[in-house]
């Protein structure tokens, strides 16, 4: 599985300390992905050093408690529109400074070389879909994550909160034959009709991933494109035929 580092750059932390001196948030407006290769320290990065054209969302920051803390950032990557594969090896972050100039803030980058890290094309005849999720998570103080805010687009997004929530089993305590006073069900009937309930939400989402765990969807085609399926090996995780989707 693809691994990533991440950390916040030299003009993202510049921006931050201006801001909180000043008694402002730093607004985290949009992230992008590449799959470029950086030659020089990480930190001190301006942008990214092969922007890709992906679709990319930002998710809700996450504060990891301890010591240090640890500021988690969720970034979603997925093939929408692509003709072609791309390799996704860097992911970035922007917000904006106290003189309203956009920096990029933080950026991650894959730890080691290619395995999953690839968005296919869905120019096949079965078009398929694949989200990756890829957590920034940098080293911030609690009054520096304080200050941090994320802008993010209505509907873009699903959250770690609502696929746990959509992906949990329910747990039922009462007899089958306990009639609900409400609807006039009987415990089985409402275990069954919330339990389809679920399934359907899940297969709607379609996502089953937490950092950078990925579920890929996929045309039969498109499955040379992950490195290990080439007859020399299997990348860790599970491969279903008869759903044509791929969990690592």
């Amino acid at each position: 599985m693809a691994r990533f580092k991440s950390i916040v750059t030299d003009a993202g932390a510049a921006a931050l300390t201006a801001l909180i001196a000043a008694g402002k948030p730093l607004i985290l407006t949009r992230a992008a992905a590449g799959s470029g290769v950086a030659t020089v320290s990480p930190n001190t990065l301006a942008d990214l050093v092969t922007p890709e054209n992906v679709a990319v969302s930002l998710g809700e920051k996450d504060l990891v408690e301890g010591d240090p803390a640890i500021m988690r950032i969720p970034v979603q990557v997925t093939n929408e529109a692509l003709d072609a594969p791309v390799w996704i090896r860097e992911v970035s972050v922007y917000g904006n400074t106290i003189d309203n100039t956009e920096v990029m803030f933080c950026y991650g980058w894959l730890d080691g070389d290619d395995s999953d890290n690839v968005l296919p094309a869905t120019s096949f005849e079965e078009d398929a879909d694949t989200v990756h999720i890829h957590d920034l998570a940098v080293f911030v103080t609690n009054q520096e994550a304080a200050s941090v805010s994320v802008q993010v687009a209505p509907g873009s997004y699903v959250t770690r909160e609502q696929m746990t929530t959509y992906a949990a089993p329910l747990v039922h305590t009462q007899g089958a034959d306990t009639v609900t006073e409400t609807t006039g069900e009987n415990t089985e009937q409402v275990q069954r009709r919330q339990d389809s309930d679920i399934e359907a939400i899940k297969e709607q989402l379609n996502t089953g991933f937490t950092g950078t765990t990925v579920t890929h969807t996929f045309a039969p085609a498109q499955l040379s494109y992950w490195k290990g399926y080439d007859g020399t090996g299997v990348p860790e995780g599970i491969l279903d035929q008869t759903r044509n989707r791929l969990y690592l």
